[in-house]
């Protein structure tokens, strides 16, 4: 497991080169939405950024898998998971939240109702256990995003439209739009588990 100072780094340079990846994706589907009306300008460009756009979601998911164990110890286990955990957080930041009103209102904080912090939290432990789960589903769907990717760059690299035609167009621009999708998709979910609980 790594240390929390580079598990931040790592987390921070992670998020970037996430942003990055998203960034690309987009950009590949928009670059090839003229193939499909049959306007075959900037292949190499297009090429070019299937291929960009495939390195970054790759050097994506390496850091993400090497910081994978910290985040499930850290993370996962020791807070999204442990009911009792969650409940101790939530209470903790409405007494933090009652002594921050009471300072600013210049009177002594109020002693809190248990039955009040029980009702306010009951439900944070279900809503972290959901984003838990939300975060392992992206996982898998990054695993196949990276496949479907990798094979629509690789059609894409062999595929000269004035040669070949219309070819493998509805194979490449479907493939672009998934691989576009799963990257938003993990990003938007690595976002909220980060906004959940972080390193």
């Amino acid at each position: 497991m790594l240390d929390a100072t580079s598990a931040r780094w790592l987390m921070i340079l992670h998020g970037v080169v996430a942003a990055a990846a998203v960034a690309a994706t987009t950009h590949w589907c928009v670059w090839l939405a003229p193939f499909a009306r049959g306007r075959y300008r900037r292949v190499p460009a297009v090429k070019r950024f299937g291929v960009i756009a495939m390195a970054l979601y790759v050097v994506t998911m390496a850091l993400g898998l090497y910081i994978y164990p910290t985040y499930k110890a850290r993370v996962k286990l020791e807070y999204l998971t442990s009911s009792q955990v969650v409940l101790d957080d939530a209470a903790a930041r409405l007494r933090s939240a009652e002594q921050v009103a009471a300072r600013a209102a210049d009177r002594e904080p109020r002693a809190l109702d248990p039955g009040a912090i029980t009702r306010a939290t009951r439900d944070e432990p279900i809503r972290t256990e959901k984003v838990a789960r939300w975060f392992d589903v992206k996982e898998h769907w990054v695993a196949v995003g990276l496949l479907l990717g990798l094979a629509t760059m690789a059609v894409l690299l062999a595929w000269e439209p004035r040669r070949d035609g219309r070819g493998p167009l509805v194979f490449v621009g479907l493939g672009a739009v998934a691989t576009c999708a799963v990257t938003w998709l993990a990003a938007i979910i690595g976002m909220l588990t980060t906004a959940t609980r972080s390193l």
